[in-house]
């Protein structure tokens, strides 16, 4: 986890002087405040600068939020959301997502194939009752 956080914050983009918000959620999470965490992670999700959000910090938001699902025990939405970031880096710049997903600890690079698998289904789930009875 230490290595993540390292190679997470070693990946930053941000040129001001004041904190990212994904180094705040990290930074909150690593210091077990997950509240605070969850609250500015949902801020980045459900807000207008999610579309502007780069891939590396797409990857460590997704990464961030499955731990803290797993922390917190709200795996549902924390889930969905992680599964949107990894798209949305996956749309945005594939190959720069592969390698960040390469470059983390086995552990945590089942975490990013889980999400990336959830995307892989969603977009291929039975659109109507009658596709599923076309399965078999």
């Amino acid at each position: 986890m230490v290595v993540a956080l390292a190679l997470a914050t070693a990946c930053t983009h941000s040129g001001s002087g004041s904190q990212a918000p994904v180094d705040e959620a990290e930074e909150a999470f690593a210091r077990g405040r997950y509240a605070k965490a969850q609250s500015v992670c949902d801020s980045i999700v459900l807000g207008t600068a999610f579309d502007n959000t780069d891939v590396w910090d797409l990857c460590r938001l997704s990464l961030l939020l499955v731990r803290l699902g797993e922390n917190t025990g709200d795996n549902d939405v924390n889930t969905a959301f992680a599964a949107r970031c990894l798209r949305a880096a996956l749309e945005r710049d594939s190959d720069s997502t592969y390698i960040y997903i390469q470059a983390m600890p086995n552990e945590d690079r089942a975490r990013m194939m889980m999400l990336s698998a959830i995307n892989e289904a969603s977009h291929e789930a039975p659109v109507d009752d009658s596709d599923i009875s076309d399965i078999k």
